[in-house]
């Protein structure tokens, strides 16, 4: 894939998804990206309770794999 579409292509896409946390630093799992998502939530000043930023952070993660599956196909 970095050959492709660049490395420094690849980071601007992620980039412009998540803007207050670094995904490198979360497992690529499911559980690692809705980590990820949930910590983003939180650094933008969302609110919700924890409960909510959990259902949030979930939905989150499906737009990111969204979001990114054009790179993969």
């Amino acid at each position: 894939m970095g050959d492709r579409l660049g490395n420094q292509s690849y980071h601007g896409v992620i980039m412009s998804f998540f803007n207050h946390v670094q995904l490198h630093k979360y497992d690529i799992t499911d559980k690692g990206i809705s980590e990820a998502c949930y910590d983003e939530l939180v650094a933008s000043g969302n609110n919700s309770t924890e409960d909510q930023l959990r259902v949030l952070a979930d939905d989150m993660r499906e737009q990111f794999k969204d979001y990114m599956r054009p790179l993969f196909s």
